[in-house]
């Protein structure tokens, strides 16, 4: 989900090593009854903010090391950026701990429980997914590792892939962010159902969201890495003999990333899903000014400006606005302005799907129709009440919004006959 364009990419402080303390012990330590039903117990300790019991579980060394108001501190800190926890499972045994993974309500990172052979916890902390699934695909770029799931159909000839790009702030594959309650999962639900039409996809985290690390401060990451991340796919795709072509495919913020990609390295295809057709700092404005008051908006298109003008600015903001123009995101906000994206897809020689939703709290079908202006030969589709975030949506901008949570809400019905049609028409 994209409500704001935050660099999480982004990390806050809260997702940092909180406390691990590992010990040695005999290699004969292993997943058990016993300690599963103790990650339990963290689990519900942890989700009742009940520190006290928590500390029961605590190893001695760990009650040694680890004071009970720093452990106080440590759940209300986590609980506030991702929330209560939803299950656990055994990972593996490494350096004398069983190490347990929870992963929590929002989507991001995962909190890894260390168990002594005596089943107490000796520590935990929080720290990227590196467990991987069916179909995972592993990409290396410059300071970056990127982690995905591939969607291969079972067929027996080389299938189109789609490469699909997720939008704005600390978004994953599925198209879930760590920001928000709820997993929508419209990427996840989107790639099912392609592959259900011999199509294949491969959706990816972006440096620094979910399973994707990066060795680049975060006050660093720009939108050139964003572009360059999805160029090093894009010529992966190319050069796997099981793809006989490579569709990019932005969401929102992605769009722009998709498009500068795809004419880099010469893409077969390219659509375009609730992509904005304005620079950066208008669609920001544009987005403010519908729920800020006159006076946070003024000071906002001041900050806006600057940051355009790469003088950046630690002026003090209402909390509201503190996650959008935070200090270590504005080299990424300046590096985003400068881009055009009707400049951008009037520079594309290949085939272009516009698809826009009529009920996009976010995007406008002005967007999809200045994109449209600017690439004359592009096909564009409005899809009647469909939302930013691909379903059926309210035009009541807090019913819509309500969506947004909505795991099991299908997608918009007319989305996936339109993507499938552009696709088989590629010659």
């Amino acid at each position: 989900m994209q409500t704001t364009p935050i660099n999480s990419i982004r990390i806050r402080s809260f997702l940092t090593v909180l406390i691990t303390l590992l010990m040695l012990g005999p290699a004969y330590a292993q997943k058990n009854a016993v300690t599963d039903k103790k990650a339990a117990q963290f689990i519900s300790y942890y989700n009742a903010a009940n520190a006290d019991s928590l500390y029961t579980l605590f190893s001695d060394v760990a009650i040694e090391k680890i004071p009970l108001p720093a452990l106080k501190i440590a759940i209300q800190q986590l609980k506030g950026g991702l929330g209560n926890l939803v299950k656990s499972e055994y990972y593996n045994y490494d350096q004398g701990a069983k190490i347990y993974i929870a992963t929590f309500e929002r989507s991001g990172p995962v909190l890894y429980i260390n168990f002594d052979i005596a089943d107490n916890v000796m520590g935990f902390f929080v720290s990227a997914d590196q467990r991987d699934t069916p179909g995972t695909l592993t990409v290396k770029t410059h300071r970056a590792v990127l982690k995905g799931t591939l969607a291969l159909p079972e067929v027996s000839k080389p299938v189109p892939v789609v490469l699909l790009i997720a939008g704005s702030g600390p978004t994953d594959r599925d198209g879930n962010s760590m920001l928000a309650n709820g997993k929508p999962n419209y990427l996840l639900l989107l790639s099912d159902a392609l592959k259900a039409k011999n199509i294949a996809v491969f959706r990816y985290d972006k440096r620094g969201v979910g399973q994707s690390t990066t060795t680049k401060p975060a006050a660093e990451i720009t939108f050139n890495d964003m572009i360059d991340d999805a160029g090093a796919i894009i010529k992966t795709l190319q050069a796997d003999k099981r793809f006989s072509k490579v569709i990019v495919a932005g969401h929102s913020e992605g769009s722009l990333i998709g498009m500068l990609a795809a004419e880099g390295e010469k893409a077969d295809a390219f659509i375009s899903l609730s992509g904005p057709g304005f620079p950066a700092d208008l669609i920001l404005k544009t987005q403010i000014k519908a729920g800020a008051s006159a006076a946070d908006y003024e000071k906002a298109v001041l900050i806006i400006d600057s940051v355009k003008a790469g003088n950046f600015t630690t002026q003090k903001m209402s909390t509201a606005f503190n996650s959008i123009f935070n200090t270590a995101v504005q080299p990424y906000l300046n590096s985003w302005m400068k881009y055009d994206p009707a400049k951008a897809i009037s520079m594309l020689k290949v085939p272009v799907l516009i698809v826009q939703g009529t009920n996009d709290i976010q995007i406008s079908v002005k967007d999809a129709e200045t994109l449209k202006r600017a690439a004359p030969t592009a096909q564009l589709k409005l899809i009647p009440q469909m939302s930013h975030i691909l379903k059926v949506g309210s035009a009541d901008k807090q019913q819509n919004a309500a969506t947004y949570t909505m795991p099991d809400l299908p997608l918009h019905p007319d989305l996936v006959p339109a993507l499938v049609e552009f696709i088989n028409s590629l010659k």
